[in-house]
């Protein structure tokens, strides 16, 4: 239905970018429905949307890890497994490394932890590079990481709402430093009603200042040689990547979505989380008083 719209209206199919959002495995992974083989849909849909070849169409949601408060290296870690599920199931199933790789997209969220977020996309594109080579493609071109980002729901308040445009805003700066392809900024009162023309504007033009005016889009990785990122970005790949072979080892992603040790791990994270915060706010109330 897609190409037949784009045909009709005229437009060249060579040239238009975007992407759809198919993803099985986050239907299992937050709702629990069963999903079935999805081997032949994947293998369909990506030769179906060959006509558009700027056009991702098969995708990685990992902002719902990010949402329900996992760690960045453990985001980044069930990612890159994510991904191999699917980057495999195609190439098993008679697509071209060369063509699943080119129409994968990583959907990744945005904490508030500046530095680490900088460094965790930076560790991705690099491991993911890793991981495609495996695969022996003809072209090097088809290790690129495509990445969206979108800012997190998880530190959003809802007692001072307008702190959220100074939370989502670092969280956009350090995304378009760390070179993603695409950002999404969520309005700042969306965690209790349907964002309003105001918030909606205010979440456009937050991006527009990072662009415009601060000029990130001009430079290609401006966080490169600084000694702390590099540093952190190097500590932020080891980890994720040990969370990878371990997901690798146990059999693969679907498996460990499938007997709920991913779901487990998260919500285990995010109460510590929780925790480590409610601990912090003692310390600082008992030494107020």
């Amino acid at each position: 239905i897609l190409i037949d719209y784009f045909t009709a209206k005229g437009y060249d199919l060579a040239t238009l970018r975007g992407s759809i959002n198919y993803d099985p495995i986050s239907k299992l992974l937050g709702k629990g429905k069963e999903i079935g083989d999805y081997a032949e849909t994947l293998k369909a849909l990506v030769e179906k949307m060959q006509v558009l070849p700027k056009f991702k169409c098969v995708a990685v949601n990992a902002l719902a890890l990010n949402n329900a408060g996992s760690y960045i290296s453990q985001e980044l870690g069930y990612a890159l497994a994510w991904g191999n599920e699917y980057l495999n199931t195609m190439v098993e199933a008679g697509v071209p490394v060369d063509v699943a790789a080119k129409k994968m997209k990583f959907n990744f969220g945005i904490s508030s932890n500046y530095f680490m977020e900088i460094a965790k996309f930076r560790a991705a594109r690099m491991l993911w590079a890793t991981i495609v080579k495996q695969y022996e493609p003809q072209c090097d071109c088809s290790c690129k990481m495509a990445t969206h980002a979108e800012t997190s729901t998880f530190n959003m308040t809802l007692f001072d709402a307008h702190v959220n445009m100074l939370r989502t805003q670092t969280e956009a700066m350090s995304a378009a430093i760390a070179g993603v392809d695409s950002i999404t900024v969520c309005p700042f009162d969306k965690t209790y009603e349907t964002p309003d023309e105001f918030a909606e504007r205010i979440a456009r033009n937050q991006q527009f200042l990072l662009k415009e005016e601060s000029h990130l889009d001009k430079v290609v990785d401006p966080a490169g040689g600084s000694y702390y990122v590099e540093t952190l970005t190097v500590s932020i790949a080891n980890e994720a990547w040990k969370l990878f072979l371990e997901v690798e080892e146990k059999g693969d992603f679907f498996a460990e979505v499938d007997n709920g040790d991913v779901q487990k791990a998260v919500n285990a994270s995010c109460e510590k989380r929780h925790t480590d915060v409610a601990r912090r706010k003692e310390i600082l109330l008992g030494t107020n008083q």
